[in-house]
């Protein structure tokens, strides 16, 4: 086994994962350790002195002590104040070893261990009966060293009454607890404690200062002569105050006195001038000491750079109002600055313009290229869109692709229409990221105040609303709000609000699409189609409610009844008397994305009884062209189920051979955009048959949607295309009326 070694420094734990309350109390235990050090006195009083001063920062615990005996090479209590002799007995001679508990691993694994439950830990099967009979239900357990980080000579150890995990906080108290204990067994004389404690000094991190009654300097550590400059020669003999940084007024220092006089202590946050003039803020704790009489001999200060934790104090605080990737202002922080400048505009009758900016087709070069250029991307579009207005507060970023400005005076509107082509203009110019050169634009819905609009929520709706009308007229240009936006918005929302309800209520039904054999005739398989209810409106089709579950992700819970009620249906079928067939189901690509699907199939196959070779999946191109790799190991845990896999839609997107060499499809479902004008144009016709050829030669099956006469039906068997569906043979049809049609069991298309 490889020796590992840890850290016998005070500080081992960052300090910037401990809470202010934590490193204060971090502080007063080393503080009241080292002081308990200097004090000099018996090793076994000092080290029992440790064990009480941790117990009492993890309540519900007691702290022991083993040292190893180097001749049998068993573990023995050293120190243990609050355990029983009769435990004390038990661990007694205790063997290094795998099953030995948390203090035997530790000497048997070399490092740290910390067990949480000790009643079903593997590491604590040899004391199991220790456990249940003084109720140690976790123990965390640091090595102690001597001579360096060479040789562990025993343990330190935290057991508590209940299961519990160490935090950060915790193990910084193994780690001072496990570290002055080494430096206590080293020494037994007082002389030597000293030596030792100012060994400990000399490796922290924090800052230490002592100073006589008269508050003049006699020691500090290397850590002080790093954080503030000042070597000790130029320290000693000085008073704390030409420390200070002016910041401070005599009131504070009145009060720190006070705390001192009175309580014998103070702590806070405090700001101290280095010798090269720069001011820092330190968290800082001082202690008076007293002889046995009483009598004041000391004060001892032990301080922390919190230079680090202010300034990422000040990155939170940064990042709470801006956004990460670019720098510019988050939605929040935005709309209290419009809001601020609608006051203002209020009273001046000032219109002011609320821009939505939208990168075109930025989710396809991102699945495409990766987040690492869409980062890249998104980055410089940032900074050529700050160069079009005169202050970045103008400027945000809420998310995604989308950008926000707000323009505070366009009484000119030839200015702002200047402005609006300006951004077409930048994001239209090529952007070259790892030596490609990539060609963007993007849409732009324009809302204006006051007649669009009198505050922040209905400007920014308004806006978005003619985004997307801007987009619906071919992308890359600008529109401003009419009414017509505004009700295509509301109804947008309304449709995605009362979709959850309607899966609640049973307003979702499937209708099945049969799919035939073109040389026999024969049924094969049905296609679930989805379809909506509504009470109010009747049948509403899936165009006007599919991309908006899409797009609020409500598709997650819809596609996962979609697969559930086909499955169930194919089996009710089969049951009924209907012969087996395939039970085609389309899959949206945010299933793809969550990373469970396979899981999820599973489920619904074991739960309906479907067997897996009759369900297919339905997939579009583009999903498979999304993080290829993630994409693959997800195909291949679906195939490993059993079931097949359709491209749908096939030819619309990116086609591509290596896509479907590599994710082994079992069928093209060739698009009825291509299908249904094969008779009347030859491009569409030649694509059709140049598809069933591939696929024949990928040993592919193919079917054919859309396929609406029996011109093209004919056209398609002499292309040899092997199966197909459409309102030829019929449209999808509610699954009570299926049976009805298919239950002969010679039936066919004809």
């Amino acid at each position: 086994m490889q020796a590992q070694t840890c850290d016998t420094s005070l500080d081992k734990v960052d300090y910037s994962l401990l809470s202010p309350a934590e490193q204060e109390k971090i502080l007063r235990l080393q503080q009241d350790i080292l002081t308990a050090v200097a004090r000099g006195g018996d090793p076994v009083e000092i080290v029992n002195e440790v064990c009480k001063l941790e117990e009492h920062l993890l309540p519900n615990s007691v702290a022991s002590v083993m040292l190893m005996d180097a001749e049998s090479k068993h573990l023995n209590v050293f120190a243990a104040p609050n355990v029983p002799a009769a435990g004390i007995e038990q661990l007694n001679g205790l063997v290094p070893g795998p099953g030995a508990g948390s203090c035997g691993n530790v000497l048997y694994r070399r490092e740290p261990v910390f067990v949480g439950n000790t009643l079903t830990d593997p590491r604590w099967q040899d004391l199991r009966h220790l456990a249940q009979n003084f109720n140690i239900c976790a123990c965390w357990s640091m090595p102690i060293y001597s001579g360096g980080q060479d040789k562990i000579i025993g343990t330190f150890a935290l057991s508590s009454f209940e299961n519990r995990m160490p935090s950060p906080f915790h193990r910084k108290l193994l780690e001072i607890g496990a570290s002055i204990v080494g430096i206590v067994l080293e020494r037994s004389k007082a002389l030597e404690h000293l030596r030792i404690f100012e060994t400990a000094l000399e490796g922290s991190e924090e800052g230490f200062m002592m100073t006589d009654a008269n508050q003049r300097i006699i020691l500090v550590n290397p850590a002080f002569t790093r954080h503030t400059g000042y070597s000790a020669e130029e320290t000693l003999g000085k008073k704390p105050a030409f420390l200070a940084s002016g910041q401070h007024d005599t009131e504070f220092y009145r009060s720190m006195w006070e705390s001192l006089d009175n309580l014998g202590h103070w702590h806070g946050e405090i700001y101290n001038r280095r010798k090269n003039g720069e001011v820092f803020p330190e968290w800082l704790s001082i202690s008076a000491v007293k002889d046995k009489h009483d009598k004041l001999t000391h004060y001892i200060g032990i301080f922390s750079d919190i230079s680090d934790q202010k300034t990422a104090e000040a990155k939170i605080q940064f990042l709470s109002t801006h956004d990460a990737l670019t720098g510019l202002t988050n939605r929040q922080q935005f709309r209290d600055r419009v809001d601020f400048a609608l006051s203002l505009n209020e009273h001046s009758h000032t219109p002011l313009a609320l821009l939505s900016i939208d990168v075109d087709h930025f989710k396809l070069l991102n699945e495409s290229l990766g987040h690492y250029t869409g980062d890249a991307v998104l980055h410089e579009l940032a900074n050529r869109l700050q160069s079009c207005v005169p202050d970045t507060s103008q400027l945000s970023r809420p998310g995604g692709d989308e950008f926000l400005m707000a323009l505070t005076d366009v009484s000119d509107t030839n200015q702002l229409t200047r402005t609006l082509m300006q951004i077409l203009e930048k994001t239209a110019q090529p952007i070259n990221i790892g030596g490609q050169s990539l060609n963007l634009s993007c849409s732009i819905g324009v809302a204006i105040f006051p007649d669009d609009g009198k505050d922040f929520e209905t400007l920014l709706k308004n806006a978005d609303a003619a985004m997307y009308h801007a987009k619906d007229a071919g992308r890359n240009t600008y529109r401003f709000f009419t009414q017509h936006m505004n009700d295509r918005v509301n109804e947008h929302m309304r449709v995605a609000h009362s979709m959850p309800a309607a899966l609640e209520n049973n307003e979702f039904v499937l209708h099945y699409q049969p799919q035939f054999d073109l040389r026999s005739g024969k049924l094969i398989g049905a296609e679930a189609l989805i379809r909506w209810n509504d009470p109010r409106e009747g049948l509403v089709p899936p165009g006007r409610f599919i991309p908006i579950a899409e797009q609020s992700g409500f598709i997650l819970k819809l596609g996962e009844w979609v697969l559930q009620e086909a499955c169930q249906q194919a089996v009710k079928w089969q049951k009924a008397g209907l012969p087996p067939m395939l039970m085609a189901v389309n899959l949206s690509a945010l299933q793809f994305r969550r990373g469970d699907i396979a899981e999820l199939v599973a489920r619904v196959l074991k739960q309906s009884g479907l067997m897996p070779e009759l369900l297919e999946l339905e997939i579009t191109e583009s999903v498979l062209m999304h993080d290829s790799e993630f994409m693959l190991e997800q195909i291949q845990c679906l195939k490993k189920i059993g079931v097949t896999l359709a491209i749908d839609d096939f030819g619309t997107g990116y086609s591509s051979l290596a896509y479907l060499k590599k994710f082994k499809v079992d069928r093209l479902k060739i698009d009825q955009s291509f299908v249904r004008d094969m008779t009347t144009d030859p491009d569409d016709a030649a694509i059709v048959s140049a598809v069933i050829q591939m696929a024949h030669a990928l040993n592919l099956r193919t079917i054919a949607e859309g396929v609406e006469n029996l011109e093209l039906l004919q056209l398609l068997r002499d292309y040899q295309c092997q199966e197909a569906q459409g309102f030829y043979f019929t449209k999808p049809l509610p699954a009570e009326v299926f049976f009805a049609n298919y239950r002969q069991p010679n039936h066919t298309a004809g």
